[in-house]
């Protein structure tokens, strides 16, 4: 059955997003709507001027791909229409955990609190006004706030939390795309789309059909060097350090 969409919203990566009546409440949440101030590449900004994108147009063009993902030839087949706006919903709010200055900010909850951001997304989608939202949208928050992190584990349907948390998962797919944007520091053309239309479940894991085996390597040779000249450039990690340092400093004091 088609789905009616409340509206869109443009996306430079990969252009218009439509959503739901529901899911537009779940993007007007205090949650999803802090994203809005946490910058996705925290530190590069000092290397790549344009890195200044956030975690919230991440999050929208993650939920993007999770659409298209479930709507493949092969997956479509095998889900069902709760399960698809499940997989929308949970790749929106997968991010929302994340504090301040993204993952520099995780290695604090880590020794203070023996947490991570994926920990905090669980417990901030089954606690905060976001668990009422999904409620009435028939899901329960508990599900909901594990499959947003690849946890639920729901027996035969180890690929649902696959597409959000995998090798291959749609998170991956967005940020090398949109840093790889926002940087210009670009190797290659990924053909993210390719990918996609070539997942299929075997058992009840994620797959790539061998046909796609030349985007699959594009794709993770494009992470490999990412990490190298984005996540892992000396400037932009010397940023992270001291910020780090500078937090561990004020805790002490």
């Amino acid at each position: 059955m088609p789905k009616a969409y409340w509206g869109e919203i443009k996306d430079p990566v990969h252009g218009y997003v439509y959503i739901t009546e529901t899911e537009k409440g779940i993007v007007d949440s205090y949650p999803m709507q802090r994203l809005r101030r946490l910058r996705q590449l925290a530190g590069s900004e000092y290397v790549y001027p344009g890195a200044n994108h956030t975690r919230f147009e991440h999050s929208v063009g993650v939920m993007y791909l999770a659409g298209k993902v479930v709507e493949n030839p092969n997956i479509s087949l095998v889900v069902s229409n709760e399960e698809v706006d499940a997989a929308r919903v949970a790749a929106l709010l997968h991010d929302v955990g994340h504090g301040p200055f993204s993952h520099v900010f995780e290695q604090l909850l880590i020794k203070n609190l023996e947490k991570t951001h994926e920990d905090l997304t669980s417990w901030i989608i089954e606690n905060s006004e976001l668990s009422d939202k999904i409620v009435k949208m028939g899901y329960k928050p508990e599900e909901m706030g594990k499959l947003a992190v690849g946890k639920r584990r729901k027996p035969g349907k180890a690929f649902m939390d696959q597409i959000i948390s995998s090798a291959v998962d749609v998170d991956k797919q967005d940020f090398i795309v949109r840093d790889t944007f926002h940087t210009g520091a670009k190797y290659g053309f990924i053909d993210v789309f390719r990918l996609i239309h070539a997942l299929d479940v075997l058992g009840e894991d994620l797959a790539v059909e061998l046909g796609a085996l030349s985007a699959l390597e594009a794709f993770m040779i494009a992470r490999i060097e990412s990490f190298k000249s984005i996540y892992f450039h000396r400037v932009g990690r010397a940023a992270q350090i001291m910020l780090a340092m500078a937090w561990r400093k004020r805790m002490r004091n």
